[in-house]
């Protein structure tokens, strides 16, 4: 029943394909650091890379979006911390706002 509501709830709505697009690669992209964590290795997503030229380079199609990738592999050195991470307090809510 749930699949056969999916096409006319994002039919016309390309903000929310492309919204939708964007959290499940977000999601994949977890699940890949974490399991690669779980089988010792590290890894990195990564923005700021030429969007046009990766999909050019891939034969993306026409209906798809590029997200952030992942690098994934064997460190070599320890990871620079991450400048302006904010504390726990400072993303999270407790019951209510």
């Amino acid at each position: 029943m749930l699949v056969g509501w999916m096409g006319p709830f994002h039919e016309g709505r390309e903000w929310l394909q492309r919204d939708e697009a964007q959290r499940s690669i977000g999601i994949a992209m977890q699940t890949m650091m974490l399991a690669a964590q779980g089988m010792g290795y590290q890894s990195c997503p990564m923005i700021g890379f030429d969007i046009e030229a990766v999909a050019k380079l891939i034969n993306l199609p026409d209906d798809h979006v590029m997200g952030p990738m992942v690098a994934i592999g064997k460190g070599t050195k320890e990871a620079w911390p991450k400048p302006g991470q904010l504390t726990l307090d400072q993303v999270t809510v407790n019951n209510g706002f």
